[in-house]
């Protein structure tokens, strides 16, 4: 930390470098999906080494205890709040990529009628609708 300044002076710098230099971290991370993938796929036998230490020490419940509700509240009110509208009107295009084979289904009917509630033939339908989007999807 520079000298002759708090943390809360140094941590609002941070925060105005961030918005600042947002055309910094654009230009430094176009392009770079290939070396990206190259490495994370180079990086399993270590991410699964260090999952396994991971659970192994318990990290994940303690991280949770250590954060505690309210950093997630806090997270939410500054973060995710903030985001959100930006989040979903980018993934518009990857949400139509991905449901596209799917559009043909949605307004076709079931071949079993609907029953009344919690019937044996609502029970069908659920399983005719799943089996006939496993099979749209080729799993």
């Amino acid at each position: 930390m520079p000298k002759g300044i708090t943390v809360q002076e140094a941590a609002q710098r941070l925060a105005e470098a961030g918005v600042r230099l947002s055309d910094r971290y654009q230009r430094g991370a176009s392009g770079k999906g290939g070396r990206w993938q190259s490495a994370a796929a180079g990086a399993e036998t270590n991410y699964q080494q260090g999952v396994t230490e991971a659970i192994a020490k318990k990290s994940f419940s303690k991280g949770v205890s250590d954060a505690g509700a309210a950093a997630y509240d806090q997270g939410v009110s500054g973060k995710g709040v903030l985001n959100w509208p930006t989040g979903m009107q980018v993934a518009g295009d990857k949400y139509a990529r991905k449901t596209q084979k799917f559009a043909g289904l949605w307004n076709q009917p079931l071949a079993t009628p609907r029953g009344s509630r919690r019937s044996p033939a609502n029970r069908k339908r659920i399983d005719e609708n799943i089996d006939r989007f496993v099979r749209a999807k080729g799993a």
